[in-house]
């Protein structure tokens, strides 16, 4: 490792629902360059604990942190208990995000109360409590991760939620300006062994989708990185889609060529 890939040294970063998937890779890349890591799961400590390992074998130092957010309190106490043992949280990744696509008709009140408070209610929670230590060392950058899903009219609950998500993204680039900057990835179906399992969903995405192929999870990851660089210090209030182009609008070929 490069001591200019050591640019985020110092920064203490929260990831939320770290402890697999993209949110494992975001918190290891995070810790990689530099930063101290709160790896978040919600069930048990051992959960979180390969992960730590990940990043204590490159080096890197985490700590593993509790919390049920669809918890009203439990953002809160997330935060504050990892301004104690790592300092102020000045990176904070808004990762976590339960699916749910079940009609409308048939949604149940619990489906919709959980989707909606770990999607939306948690991302605002942890950004507002998390502000003040961010001013105080004035700086920060808060990255929510929403999904393509935020597009489609046939995602339910899921989709509202990833559309919020986007649309608190803009609102709190305004407010929380100039010392913070706050961008949304916006990833499209990201390559995980779940997928590799379910062959013919992965090969209609892949078909539908410019690049013939999934996106990442280190791609993700690289990407919350690079959006708490200084070399990206002028981008707020963005969403970056990540979808191999899967989600641009598709006109008709049409054949121009004359005979005759």
């Amino acid at each position: 490792m490069s001591a200019g890939e050591k640019d985020l040294e110092g920064k203490v970063a929260l990831v939320t629902g770290s402890s697999s998937g993209a949110g494992a890779a975001i918190a290891i890349e995070l810790a990689r360059r530099g930063a101290r890591v709160a790896v978040h799961c919600r069930r048990a400590l051992s959960d979180g604990e390969s992960v730590c390992a990940r990043i204590a074998a490159i080096g890197g130092k985490a700590a593993v942190f509790l919390g049920h957010l669809s918890d009203p309190e439990a953002p809160y106490a997330l935060v504050s208990r990892i301004a104690e043992r790592l300092g102020d949280v000045n990176i904070l990744v808004n990762n976590a995000g339960p699916y749910a696509d079940a009609p409308f008709r048939s949604l149940s009140i619990s489906q919709w109360e959980t989707v909606m408070a770990i999607n939306v209610r948690a991302p605002y929670q942890l950004a507002q409590s998390a502000i003040a230590g961010m001013e105080r060392t004035g700086w920060g950058r808060i990255i929510n991760v929403s999904a393509t899903s935020a597009y489609a009219r046939s995602h339910s609950v899921y989709g509202l939620a990833k559309q919020a998500l986007i649309h608190l993204t803009e609102c709190l680039a305004l407010e929380f300006a100039p010392l913070v900057t706050v961008n949304a990835i916006v990833p499209g179906q990201i390559a995980s062994e779940r997928t590799d399992t379910m062959v013919d969903y992965k090969s209609s995405v892949i078909a539908e989708t410019p690049l013939a192929r999934l996106v990442t999870e280190q791609e993700v990851a690289r990407m919350s990185a690079l959006l708490c660089t200084p070399e990206f210090s002028a981008v707020t209030g963005q969403s970056i889609i990540m979808d191999g182009g899967r989600s641009l609008p598709r006109t008709l070929k049409l054949n121009l060529t004359t005979t005759g």
